[in-house]
């Protein structure tokens, strides 16, 4: 299972980098295809992240669940998901959700790192 665990990780990684390369896309080029990057990423965040706690949480391998940070954590996940979801139905919304999309997605990066 610990094969099957850090494959997730990679995958969690992987949205995390989609995420952060979509804020730099609609930076840089507002008119590009940015929002089904970050839905793609937020996606993959929310996912991949339930399942690693799941996993973490059976037992299935040797890691400790601190559960009030994967609340915090999902629900921050969660908000950028919806979020990004807004913003790939109206590329043209309202300059302040994606602002807070991303500052909400760093955030996120640093509960992950520094909690």
């Amino acid at each position: 299972m610990n094969i099957v665990y850090d494959i997730l990780v990679v995958l969690h990684l992987l949205g995390m980098a989609l995420l952060v390369a979509g804020v730099v896309l609609r930076l840089t080029a507002p008119q590009g295809p940015s929002g089904m990057v970050l839905m793609s990423g937020a996606g993959a965040q929310v996912i991949t992240g339930v399942a690693i706690t799941g996993i973490a949480s059976a037992g299935l391998v040797d890691n400790e669940v601190d559960n009030t940070k994967i609340a915090v954590k999902l629900g921050i996940a969660v908000i950028v998901l919806v979020l990004a979801h807004i913003l790939w139905r109206k590329p043209q919304g309202a300059q302040g959700m994606f602002y807070a999309l991303a500052g909400l997605t760093l955030v996120n990066i640093g509960v992950a790192v520094l909690w």
